[in-house]
Order: structure tokens, then sequence, then C-alpha cells
């Protein structure tokens, strides 16, 4: 007989928008196991769009990023359903990660921090500066690059929470020396094994290249930020673009410790 299948959960907050970040999800988890051969089953719950939660019996959990506020929903059926289930999945401890827009709302449900808008959207291929030594940085720099997409961020940590919590700041936003703001938060270590980032390591350099290329795109970027941000992120997609590190490493190196685990 053949190994019992590991059991992903895939929590789909893209709420039927357009998106590559679902694609590129179930990318990496299948570039990393061409190397592992593991038996995967792999199911996707609607959670945002039907408020569906998977049960307590996969092994991992990824959340995916997602469009919109994570401030403005905390009312709404599948906000309620997503964060009751995320106290109750700390509580089981199951390797969990969450991505960007999963993890706002993580940090506003655990009051780990202050979530609020940016003065403007990030977007590019920007650098992550990390804080400590962890398993989750294994084969990265102390500093990397990752795709930023986001309008919203975490600043103002919460110590006290954090502190009861077990929890633990793991990285931050890139270095502004001349700009007079706090850097954000960048990724948090919930426990030993639910994990946190507002970025999207998921991010495929093939797809990045395709999307960011698109007219639609492309001229949505110049009409928001100018011509020289959207210069700059393609300037960041060629066959040695620093992503590529981050795809191949981080989220495989998550899917590495909750299967040793």
């Amino acid at each position: 007989m053949g190994a019992l299948p590991i059991r992903i959960a895939i929590l789909d907050m893209y709420d039927g928008a357009a998106n590559l970040g679902m694609r590129c999800i179930h990318s990496v988890i299948h570039q990393w196991n061409l190397k592992k051969k593991y038996n995967l089953e792999i199911v996707v719950f609607n959670t945002r769009g039907k408020a569906e939660i998977p049960d307590d019996h996969f092994h991992i959990y990824i959340a995916s990023g997602g469009p919109g506020s994570p401030l403005d929903t905390i009312d709404e059926k599948w906000d309620k359903a997503y964060t009751q289930w995320l106290s109750h999945i700390f509580q089981l401890k199951k390797p969990v990660f969450l991505i960007c827009h999963s993890f706002q709302l993580a940090c506003r449900h655990f009051n780990l921090g202050k979530v609020c808008l940016r003065k403007s959207k990030q977007i590019g291929i920007l650098p992550v500066h990390t804080l400590i030594e962890d398993a989750l940085f294994n084969d990265l720099q102390e500093t990397f690059y990752a795709l930023e997409s986001r309008s919203y961020q975490i600043i103002a940590p919460n110590d006290e929470n954090i502190k009861n919590m077990g929890a633990q700041i793991i990285a931050l936003e890139k270095m502004r020396p001349t700009v007079a703001l706090e850097r954000a938060i960048m990724a948090i270590k919930f426990s030993e094994k639910m994990y946190g980032v507002q970025f999207h390591p998921e991010a495929e350099l093939k797809e990045l290249k395709v999307y960011f290329n698109e007219a639609s795109t492309k001229e949505t970027i110049i009409n928001e930020l100018g011509l020289e941000k959207w210069t700059r992120i393609v300037d960041h997609l060629d066959e040695h673009s620093p992503i590529i590190k981050t795809f191949n490493h981080l989220i495989p190196n998550f899917l590495d410790k909750a299967i040793e685990s």
C-alpha cells in the first residue's frame, strides 16, 4: 500500500477576484514536491466567497492573500468564521502559513499591532529585513527580496499581546532612512508552527513577467505610480531576479518544517 497522503488545506481569500496568487501557491507546492515526491492531497476552501473553513484533519494550512480592506469585514460571516478558525487552529498547534491579507486579518484579530492604510500603495520587488535566525529563512540572506502588493500595513506592535501569545516579530520592511515613518512589520512567528508574512513569497517569476507586462497592469501602475515605478518593477524580473530564491526557499522551508514536526 502507498503512504497515506499529506493533506494540505488552502484557504482562498480572493473572493473570485482575478489573481495569480492561487496559481502561484499551487505552483510553489508542486515545485517543492517534485523533489520530495510526497503523496499530497490538496483541498481549496472558498473562505471569503462562501465562508468555507477546513476541518482539523489536515496536516498543513496555507491562507492566501486577497484584495480589499482587512478592517471593513469584521462583521461579515466569512471574517468571523476565519478569525474563529485562527484562534482554534492556533490552540491545536497545527502548521499554518498566512499570506498578506490573511496575515493582516490575523494581526487585527490577535491585536498584535495597528492595521492601517499606507500613505500610498506599495507594489514591487522590495527588500525584506529579517530580525532573527529561523528555519523559515534557511538559504536566504539576512535581507532578501519579495513581491509586495498592499495598500495596508501593520505598525505599532502591541508588545504585551505579542509576548503573552508567545509570538515574535521576525522581519521588517525595507529601511527608509530619509522617510520619517515607522517601518512596517513584514513577518510574525505566531508560534513554532504558525507564521504570517506581509509579502508574497509564492510569487513566481514567469507569472510576474506576464502579469506586469500586460497592457492593463502596465497602464494602471503608470497612471497611479508613474512610469519609473513600472520600469523598476520589470527591471527586477530578469533571469537573475532575487525573487527566484525567495520562491524556491521560503514556503518550501515552511513545508519542510511542517513535515518534520
